[in-house]
């Protein structure tokens, strides 16, 4: 049987929305879109929405010749030990699983020469502003401009080594995170001195937005940008020296390398 089509297996938040860019593309049309979740009312609901097939994981299997795996990483070997003796040297498999390497899946296969691809997107591509870096194993090479259409949709792609992928999973992975706790931070701060509910939420979401529209449309570079709202003996450099003297940069360098770690932990547990 001619394998064709794409399956996602696992549609928590990354999946569901790998799901909808696959079929809002066209790349595929949604009869040849299977999808797979232990949590079943999930497929059905994508079903409904959006008329993809729910399958189980062996099914996916047979039918797919395009393979996402998007469930969480310590369940990334038990999908494979279910799946594995079905892929073949066609069956292009993908994983997003952070921590998870190639040669790690590549072991859990069965000894088949199975292509992958592994994919770090990060959760903003739900506003098709993410970050996907992606690196090939040793049979997946030919397939990169495959998964480039498939992601493209949803963001940035582009290819990294994979020795790269714990420090990329901390910046892009986790970064959307580390951003959103900042914005937390203020719009709480903002309701402590006393503006309103609605303003602080409003003020908080222009200033991310404002702020990151300033770096896409001037391309000028942030710290050129810092300066530019930076005046002598003015209100911004009061606040900035505040964050020199408590050495928030070594802050963000210490997040950024506890992420890293925790990256590094995971791949060397797979």
């Amino acid at each position: 049987m001619k394998k064709e089509g794409i399956g996602i297996i696992g549609c928590g938040n990354i999946g569901s929305i790998l799901v909808d860019s696959v079929v809002a593309s066209r790349i595929y049309p949604p009869s040849s879109v299977y999808v797979s979740d232990v949590r079943k009312e999930q497929t059905k609901k994508l079903k409904k929405t959006l008329r993809v097939v729910p399958a189980d994981n062996r099914t996916i299997a047979e039918k797919a010749n395009v393979i996402i795996i998007a469930v969480k990483p310590n369940k990334v070997k038990d999908v494979l030990s279910e799946i594995s003796a079905l892929l073949t040297p066609s069956t292009l498999l993908v994983s997003i699983a952070a921590g998870i390497s190639i040669k790690s899946i590549e072991s859990w296969t069965c000894g088949n020469p199975v292509p992958v691809i592994r994919v770090m997107p990060n959760i903003n591509i739900k506003v098709k502003a993410g970050i996907l870096p992606y690196c090939a194993g040793r049979y997946g090479a030919k397939y990169c401009k495959t998964a480039e259409k498939i992601f493209s949709p949803l963001g940035m792609v582009f290819k990294l080594p994979e020795s790269k992928f714990d420090v990329i999973t901390a910046i892009s992975g986790s970064g959307p995170g580390f951003l959103f706790y900042i914005a937390e931070c203020l719009k709480q701060i903002s309701k402590e001195k006393g503006l309103t509910e609605k303003q602080s939420d409003t003020i908080t979401r222009y200033l991310f937005y404002g702020s990151a529209k300033m770096l896409f449309e001037t391309g000028i570079d942030p710290e050129e940008l810092k300066v530019m709202v930076t005046s002598p003996g003015g209100t911004t450099e009061a606040g900035l020296k505040v964050f020199k003297t408590k050495r928030f940069s070594q802050i963000l360098k210490n997040v950024i390398d506890k992420a890293e770690a925790k990256s590094r932990e995971l791949r060397k547990k797979s």
